[in-house]
C-alpha cells in the first residue's frame, strides 16, 4: 500500500486517506492512468461545486446575533448566505476587539466573485444591516479581509447522491475518504461533514489496522425538529412508491 508520485517515487503506508476538496480529488483522477477505471472514482468526475466568497468584518460596535450561525438568503438571485458570530464561536480568539467580528459566507457566489473588495464588503453589510436593522444600522467597518474559493463547496444536485463516496473504498483495499461530499449516516454537511468523516475514517484505518486504544468520538447531531421529521417520513414514502425519482435520490443525503 503507498502512494505513487508525479517523479515516480511511491510513498509506502499502511493505509491511505483521501482528504481531498472534490475539485483536488477530481484533479487527482484526471492526472491518474488507473484511477478513472475504478466506478467509483469515475463516478466522482460527474459531481460539481459553486463558488463561495467570504468575507470578515471587524466592527467598531458589540454585535450579539440571535445566533453563532445564522442563515439567510433572498438578497442575492441565486446566492445563498451564512453569517457568523465569531466572538462567540472562536472564543476567545477576538476577545481582545472592540467590537463584533462578524464573517459572512456567500454560496453559489459565482456573480460577487468578480466585484472588487470594497463593494463585496459593502454588499456584506448592506445584507446584514437588512436582516437585522436594530444591531448593524448604526455600526462601521473598522477592518476588512475579502477571500474568493472558486468552486470550493460539494454541490448536491438531483442525482448526485449516487456518484458520492463511502467512507471505506468498495474497490481499493486500505483505502479511505474524507470530506464534505463522502456518504455519511450522520447527517451533517459541509465543513461538519468533512470533519465527521474524517474522525470516521481515522476509525475504519484503526480498526483496519488492528490498532489498539480509544476511537476518536463523533458527536451524534440533536434530534430532528418536527418539521424536518415530518418531512424526512414523507420523503421514505415517497421513495417506497417512487425508488427511481431523482428527487428522491436527492433528498437522501
Amino acid at each position: 500500500c503507498g502512494v505513487k508520485l508525479g517523479d515516480g517515487s511511491t510513498l509506502e503506508a499502511d493505509a491511505v486517506v483521501m482528504a481531498v476538496g472534490m475539485q483536488a480529488m477530481q484533479g487527482i483522477i484526471r492526472s491518474s492512468e488507473h484511477l478513472g477505471t475504478i466506478p467509483e472514482f469515475a463516478r466522482m468526475n460527474n459531481l460539481g461545486a459553486v463558488d463561495v466568497c467570504a468575507v470578515r468584518l471587524w466592527l467598531d460596535k458589540p454585535t450579539n446575533t440571535p445566533y453563532w450561525s445564522n442563515a439567510a438568503w433572498g438578497f442575492d438571485e441565486g446566492v445563498g448566505m451564512t453569517f457568523f458570530d465569531l466572538k462567540r464561536l472562536q472564543a476567545p480568539e477576538f476577545d481582545d476587539e472592540p467590537g463584533g467580528v462578524i464573517e459572512v459566507d456567500f454560496y453559489h457566489a459565482n456573480t460577487i466573485l468578480a466585484l472588487p473588495d470594497d463593494a463585496i464588503v459593502e454588499k456584506a453589510l448592506h445584507h446584514l444591516r437588512s436582516a437585522l436593522p436594530a444591531l448593524f444600522a448604526s455600526v462601521s467597518v473598522l477592518d476588512s479581509a475579502v477571500v474568493r474559493l472558486p468552486k470550493a463547496v460539494s454541490w448536491f444536485a438531483p442525482g448526485s447522491y449516487q456518484n458520492l463516496p463511502p467512507t471505506v473504498s468498495p474497490s481499493v483495499d486500505r483505502l479511505f475518504f474524507a470530506g464534505d461530499y463522502i456518504k455519511t449516516d450522520h447527517g451533517s454537511w459541509s465543513q461538519e461533514r468533512a470533519y465527521v468523516t474524517g474522525l470516521e475514517a481515522a476509525n475504519q484505518v484503526a480498526a483496519k489496522l488492528n490498532l489498539k486504544g480509544p476511537k476518536a468520538k463523533v458527536i451524534p447531531l440533536k434530534p430532528d425538529e418536527p418539521h424536518v421529521a415530518a418531512g424526512r417520513s414523507a420523503i421514505k414514502a415517497a421513495r417506497g412508491i417512487l425508488p427511481f425519482s431523482p428527487l428522491t435520490d436527492f433528498i437522501r443525503i
